[in-house]
């Protein structure tokens, strides 16, 4: 028999999916299968695949050593890559933030060798606990740059992406626009994302979407190109790319919704975060400072 404690990074979840987690190898049927015979009990009892897992508790597991080897190996994870530099802004105990290049993913994915991800696991560790891994509160586009909040505890994992939910998360973006644009603005279109196929996702202005709520503000510029601070109600998959090119003022460096203009690089940074830690409550406000193409486009602060 083998025994694991539940942490708090452990805690507050579903015991079939805690189990999920740590035994990466087993099928969901073999798992319900070792719940239902009784090889896995909390406390010395037999628990329900639906029981929720409390600090402090025991979760045994009634395996040999040859069958838990085999349900724990699961397949490999991806390794982590370190090569570049790793920006980091604010750290804590729960959360990580850190200022992406432009160009590089978030995810490890299908010909992806190096990504964030890996370079933040290098740096702190894949997570603390049994089932907990350190992972990105929510999402960058690869091409855009700036702050990436990462929960480096559940709580503070959790506590995040339920205050992006809630809409309590201030976030400021800068965009280089073509067009001179209006002085400020809110762009309240409703999107729809249209798949055509891997890596080509698409947000499409359409009657039947989801509500999504841009505001923008110019901040310099002329009538060729102009440089906005952009302020999102809410998250939408490419919200801001889609919804500048909307009225008319694709990013510049945006070839799936703007023009080929021999940009090497999109021109959305995301710069600024503002929010009430989750677990603290303190006032966190994280800044990533604008690479030299937003500075020479006539951004200062």
């Amino acid at each position: 028999m083998t025994e694991f404690s539940i942490s708090a990074d452990d805690a507050g979840q579903r015991l079939d999916r805690f189990l999920r987690k740590l035994l990466r190898g087993a099928t969901l049927g073999h798992l319900h299968k070792a719940l239902r015979q009784g090889d896995v009990r909390v406390n010395g009892v037999r628990a329900e695949p639906r029981t929720r897992l409390g600090v402090g508790d025991v979760v045994e597991l009634r395996f040999g050593a040859d069958r838990l080897a085999q349900v724990q190996r699961g397949e490999p994870t991806a390794p982590a890559t370190t090569g570049g530099e790793l920006v980091v802004v604010h750290r804590d105990a729960d959360l990580l933030i850190v200022d992406k290049p432009a160009g590089l993913a978030l995810h490890p994915g299908t010909g992806i060798r190096e990504h964030l991800l890996g370079r933040v696991h290098a740096l702190v560790g894949p997570g603390r606990g049994l089932s907990f891994r350190v992972a990105p509160a929510h999402r960058l586009d690869r091409e855009t740059s700036g702050l990436v909040v990462f929960g480096l505890s559940a709580a503070g994992l959790r506590g995040f992406t339920a205050a992006l939910r809630q809409g309590t998360v201030r976030k400021l973006y800068l965009a280089v626009v073509h067009g001179g644009s209006a002085a400020s603005g809110t762009i309240d279109l409703p999107l729809a994302i249209e798949d055509r196929g891997p890596d080509q996702r698409k947000a499409e202005v359409d009657v039947e979407g989801v509500h999504a709520a841009t505001h923008f503000r110019r901040v310099a510029g002329d009538r060729e190109r102009s440089l906005l601070e952009v302020q999102l109600d809410t998250g939408r998959t490419h919200q801001i790319r889609a919804h500048l090119a909307a009225i008319g003022h694709p990013l510049v460096g945006d070839r799936r919704y703007g023009r080929g203009d021999g940009a090497r690089r999109l021109l959305l940074h995301a710069w600024c975060l503002e929010f009430a830690h989750p677990v603290t409550g303190a006032a966190v406000r994280a800044h990533a400072a604008p690479p030299r193409e937003f500075t020479a486009a006539g951004f200062a602060r």
